[in-house]
């Protein structure tokens, strides 16, 4: 499972098992920070960063895995069901966090990044296109 899936299964976790949605006692939630920090642990082994560059990593994933929540949590208190909507903002904040790694990564740190996260070779492309 690629990492954009594992962040999107687990704010999608978040979400539907808040107590807004079951009346039971549901499973402890991880913060952003907490899931920020599993990942940027992921991240340092798989890409070898050192520990500034994970530094960052975590930093960059705390904003934007509680930006994307917020985000997600406004749209759901707004009544918006659309499955659409909700990748449209995954994606962005997805966007975000690409821009934000490779502006601290290797060339070679991110072209991994981009690969284990599922980017396809088509959206790499046009990444180095732009260049």
């Amino acid at each position: 499972m690629t990492y954009k899936y594992k962040i999107l299964s687990l704010l999608t976790s978040m979400l539907i098992f808040s107590p807004a949605f079951s009346q039971n006692n549901p499973p402890p939630q991880k913060s952003p920070v907490e899931i920020a920090a599993q990942q940027a642990d992921r991240l340092q082994i798989d890409l070898k960063l050192n520990d500034y560059q994970t530094f960052l990593a975590d930093s960059v994933l705390q904003a934007n895995i509680a930006g994307v929540t917020q985000e997600f949590e406004r749209m759901r208190l707004g009544g918006m069901q659309n499955p659409d909507s909700y990748r449209e903002v995954q994606n962005k904040w997805r966007i975000k966090t690409e821009e934000a790694f490779e502006k601290f990564m290797t060339p070679e740190q991110f072209e991994r990044y981009l690969r284990i996260s599922g980017v396809s070779a088509k959206e790499r492309k046009k990444r180095m296109e732009k260049k």
